[in-house]
């Protein structure tokens, strides 16, 4: 699992999953052996804390994709507010 920003630069929001609070990060680029793409992930708390994937939010393509998806308003599609 690849970032394209530093660990120490992700934000972490707590969240609810199915009645489990948890850190999960804001969407982020992304990459696994298939490919980068938008999505998410969190520190698991079954996992001592240990960084996981969360969730994917876009289908795999290029870095320099990934990151324009990320970058585009929400209005218009993405990621951004």
């Amino acid at each position: 699992m690849k970032f394209a920003k530093d660990i120490k630069e992700i934000k972490f929001n707590d969240t609810n999953v199915y009645g489990t609070w948890m850190p999960v990060s804001e969407p982020i680029v992304m990459a696994s052996a298939a490919g980068w793409y938008v999505g998410a992930i969190c520190k698991d708390p079954d996992c001592d804390g240990m960084i996981v994937p969360y969730n994917r939010y876009t289908e795999y393509m290029t870095q320099e994709s990934a990151q324009k998806c990320l970058d585009t308003p929400m209005e218009q599609g993405g990621f951004a507010e």
